[in-house]
């Protein structure tokens, strides 16, 4: 069967079909522990299948159910480090892939789909595991895959919530949960996700102003000599701003983030 699906891997867009079996076996190894199989070649086909509508309705439907009633996403979250990150990571790609499709033609029905939308927020909360690149197993990267899963919710037009603190609380959570630094560029995609909370009327530009104060004024307060972690904290922070700085237009929080980050810059020492 791996040996189909790399042969449809080097088809032209637009000349892919697939039959139950194919899907069948590609939602059996999304968690694949060979990057080949599990980045190269499934994962490429979801994307593929669905950026270029080559999956039927029923086969669609196949997808989506089984990303519901599987729960992927969750499988072993609360268990120490273990290999079970792939199957949560490629699952959380596979679910901003539904609902990057829901927007375009609705494929899921009103439950289904704030089911969704829920667990893209929850599962940055859940997730402890912050691995990058792992050797010889390729990419687990959870908090860029959750990130791209959070941005396809918060981007969706048919999301709404009356919490917009439950969302920006994700970036303490992620941040209380780090064991070392990122490395993978986590803070790049995180970034990302937040930005088009605001980009799309999710969170208000004031709210979120009021956020970077906030949090900005508890990153120095939780700083400790000692405590290497506060300082990647810190570090991450840092980063957060920097990418928010380019990514927004508005001038207020454009004001605000080069602000912070002019700060950052006295604090260490980087002025002249």
């Amino acid at each position: 069967m791996q040996k189909e699906l790399e042969k449809l891997v080097n088809l032209d867009s637009g000349k892919i079909t697939f039959d139950d079996s194919q899907i069948d076996y590609m939602l059996q190894n999304i968690g694949n522990l060979d990057p080949h199989l599990r980045d190269d070649v499934v994962y490429t086909l979801f994307a593929r299948g669905f950026f270029e509508n080559s999956f039927t309705s029923k086969q669609k439907a196949k997808i989506f159910t089984n990303f519901i009633n599987s729960k992927n996403l969750f499988k072993g979250i609360d268990q120490p480090e273990n290999d079970l990150i792939f199957l949560r990571t490629f699952s959380a790609l596979l679910g901003s892939l539904i609902l990057d499709d829901d927007k375009k033609h609705s494929i899921l029905n009103a439950t289904e789909r704030k089911t969704i939308f829920n667990w893209s927020i929850s599962y940055l909360k859940e997730e402890k595991d912050f691995r990058g690149y792992v050797k010889d197993k390729g990419w687990a990267h959870s908090v860029a895959h959750g990130s791209d899963f959070l941005g396809s919710t918060l981007s969706h037009p048919d999301f709404t919530t009356n919490n917009t603190a439950d969302i920006l609380a994700i970036i303490e959570t992620i941040f209380q949960n780090m064991q070392g630094p990122f490395i993978d560029d986590e803070e790049q995609r995180l970034a990302f996700a937040c930005f088009e909370s605001v980009h799309f009327g999710k969170i208000p530009t004031a709210e979120f102003n009021s956020f970077i104060n906030c949090y900005n004024e508890k990153i120095y307060q939780q700083l400790a000599e000692n405590d290497r972690i506060s300082w990647y904290r810190l570090s991450s922070w840092l980063k957060l701003l920097q990418n928010w700085y380019f990514y927004f237009s508005n001038q207020s929080v454009k004001d605000n983030l080069l602000s912070k980050i002019t700060a950052y810059n006295e604090k260490m020492g980087y002025t002249l």
